[in-house]
């Protein structure tokens, strides 16, 4: 499954990279993000979620096919099909 990818910084690596391939029919946002830090060659050790992980941390914004996180119901653990967009945004005070 592709996801298309949106960001205001170098999320996987490389400006040019704008979608991801994951080998699954679906997946969890808060799957993706942690998929997304662990192949990311930029950002090492790059945190999405709280301790709980439960929820995004403050510093990132996301929207997904256009929609805030806030929402979306089930948060991040929202579903995640083939051809879906998610932004993931870095709140500009957190270094972005």
């Amino acid at each position: 499954m592709k996801i298309n990818l949106k960001s205001n910084y170098l999320l996987l690596g490389s400006r040019s990279i704008d979608s991801i391939d994951l080998d699954v029919a679906e997946i969890t946002l808060k799957d993706l993000v942690q998929t997304i830090s662990d192949r990311s060659t930029t950002s090492d050790g790059l945190e999405y979620l709280n301790e709980e992980r439960t929820q995004l941390r403050p510093a990132f914004e996301v929207h997904i096919n256009g929609c805030p996180l806030g929402f979306c119901e089930k948060g991040v653990n929202t579903i995640l099909r083939d051809g879906d967009t998610v932004d993931v945004y870095l709140e500009p005070q957190y270094g972005g």
